[in-house]
């Protein structure tokens, strides 16, 4: 029987048995371990499916490693395992674990990425917060695809190697304080007042940080998105509509980033 004991190795210890039959991301990770570990002529497939062969190939490891042999990653084959990986790749928690997350999965990997995007958050107020769960339910979802939007990738709200990695670079970024700019692409028409969605949380995010003003970033063009676009323009030669078209959008999102 395993002892209990504190988890030091990142990512530490999910808090279950990975056994045959258990499935996600924190098995893709085993899998993809043991793979650059043990590198063979017919290595593991990495679908986060814990099969006959992932079960031997974590029995190997456990008898080199004078562990239980059981077959199944418990807290002991955990720690040895990803220090293991860690002490020869130099990786962490931050390291993708193999396979994409999409909505609708749970695990330890989805509550590192919802604390990475809530840090993200706190400078960059067009991606909504969430509760750390582990959970990639709905509000997960619409920050991915917001996170995405805003940084030139692919919106499918899915969180695979490239989400991923440019996840850790921003929050890596402003834990450095070098903040990364966004891009966002405009929206191919005129935001105003009436209309909702990404794109106008994203100005009244921008506009926000660029005038100071304490804009409620709500996704909802009202009178108050209005004024303060009018502001942004007046203060920036344009035309004093109070609507971001093609011009006040390829000024703003200039003036946003300067202002990180």
């Amino acid at each position: 029987m395993q002892t209990t004991q504190i988890s030091t190795v990142s990512p530490a210890y999910p808090g279950h048995v990975l056994q045959a039959g258990s499935t996600g991301s924190e098995v893709a990770r085993v899998q993809s371990y043991l793979n650059k570990l043990f590198p063979a002529a017919q290595p593991l497939t990495v679908d986060g499916r814990f099969g006959s062969g992932t079960t031997a190939a974590v029995r190997r490891y456990q008898t080199e490693k004078g562990l239980q042999a059981d077959g199944r990653v418990g807290r002991n084959t955990w720690d040895a395992l990803i220090g293991d990986y860690n002490a020869a790749f130099d990786g962490s928690a931050d390291t993708y674990p193999g396979i994409p997350l999409y909505p609708g999965d749970r695990s330890s990997d989805i509550r590192h990425m919802q604390t990475a995007l809530n840090q993200i958050a706190a400078v960059y107020t067009g991606i909504n917060r969430q509760t750390v769960d582990g959970r990639y339910g709905g509000n997960m979802s619409a920050a991915v695809r917001r996170f995405q939007r805003q940084f030139a990738l692919a919106s499918d709200a899915i969180l695979g190697a490239d989400s991923w990695a440019k996840i850790v670079q921003v929050r890596n970024g402003l834990q450095a304080g070098s903040p990364l700019p966004v891009s966002p692409p405009y929206p191919g028409m005129v935001l105003q007042q009436g209309l909702s969605g990404d794109s106008v949380r994203f100005v009244q995010s921008y506009l926000a940080r660029v005038t100071g003003r304490g804009l409620t970033v709500d996704g909802i063009y009202g009178r108050s998105t209005t004024t303060v676009a009018a502001e942004f323009q007046h203060t920036h030669g344009l035309a004093m509509d109070g609507k971001v078209g093609r011009k006040t959008w390829d000024m703003l999102i200039p003036a946003f980033n300067r202002s990180l």
